[in-house]
């Protein structure tokens, strides 16, 4: 029976955001790319739309990609006025919300490096906080560590030079190059350690608040989204009557 509760909870929470008044099926299917006509029926059907999540989400790394490679982006998905940052955010509850964690860690990786490029580097903190807590030991040990090189660097800019000094240290130690973080694709050395959970870190918060991005903190951050999408998107209709 215990085994049955976390999905149980998850599935209360999905089923409590599905019911807001203000949830915004037809946007949230359109980010999904599946067709608004059939939005309410398509996210409520919950295989359905974690197949939809992980399609997206791999159209939005395919486009983060060529983004970053100097190329114009193939996908759809790009052409979201909130790409790549805001849907990468978006995608990330979604993963959270429709119980396809295991996309979270490549994903809130992305993120996090663009907040931390654009100067952001609370949000890019906790999104590295969410990468970590996110990962499976010896299932994505490089996206682990490269939130990990990532860290060094946000802690340079905005944090204790002594942490990002220990932590710097560490990646040595385990022979994982410290400007990991930069690679559009993470791998690792053949001689590289594997990811051991960030406990040497002895609890550096990754905001000044002493807060770190949890999976609650996703759901939240979705609800505020899809709330201010709605408004967005009845802002537009308002708009156009006129």
């Amino acid at each position: 029976m215990s085994d049955e509760q976390p999905s149980t909870a998850l599935s209360a929470s999905r089923d409590s955001a599905l019911s807001r008044p203000d949830f915004p099926f037809a946007r949230v299917a359109r980010r999904l790319g599946i067709d608004p006509a059939g939005a309410e029926l398509a996210l409520r059907d919950e295989g359905r739309a974690r197949t939809a999540v992980e399609e997206a989400a791999q159209a939005y790394l395919e486009a983060d990609d060529d983004r970053r490679a100097g190329r114009t982006p193939a996908s759809p998905i790009a052409l979201d006025p909130d790409f790549p940052t805001g849907v990468g955010m978006a995608l990330v509850g979604a993963a959270v919300l429709w119980d396809a964690r295991h996309l979270v860690p490549r994903i809130a990786l992305r993120v996090a490096k663009d907040h931390y490029e654009s100067g952001d580097d609370e949000l890019a903190a906790s999104y590295i906080a969410l990468v970590q807590e996110s990962v499976d030991p010896g299932q994505d040990d490089a996206s682990a560590w490269a939130a990990q090189s990532l860290l060094v660097a946000v802690l340079q800019r905005s944090g204790s030079a002594a942490a990002a000094d220990e932590i710097a240290r560490d990646l040595a130690a385990h022979d994982v190059p410290i400007d990991l973080w930069r690679d559009d694709d993470p791998s690792l050395p053949d001689d590289s350690l594997a990811w051991h959970g960030g406990a040497f870190v002895g609890g550096i918060p990754p905001r000044r608040d002493e807060r770190s991005l949890s999976t609650e903190d996703v759901q939240d951050y979705l609800a505020t989204l899809l709330a201010e999408t709605r408004r967005g998107q009845q802002a537009e209709e308002d708009g156009g009557s006129r």
